[in-house]
């Protein structure tokens, strides 16, 4: 990976995270879809203790 191509691939992830960041519906989408979270906000079983 050049130069160049780390340098979109950084902004194009900050974009993603500001996505994400933008409000609490989102950052729950985001939580679910990566499986941190159930669809009813509690944490999965390999993140709960």
């Amino acid at each position: 990976m050049n130069k160049k191509e780390k340098k979109e691939l950084l902004k194009s992830f900050k974009e993603y995270s500001e996505k994400v960041i933008a409000s609490k519906k989102e950052s729950k989408k985001f939580l679910v879809k990566t499986g941190i979270h159930t669809k009813e906000g509690k944490l999965t079983k390999q993140y709960a203790s």
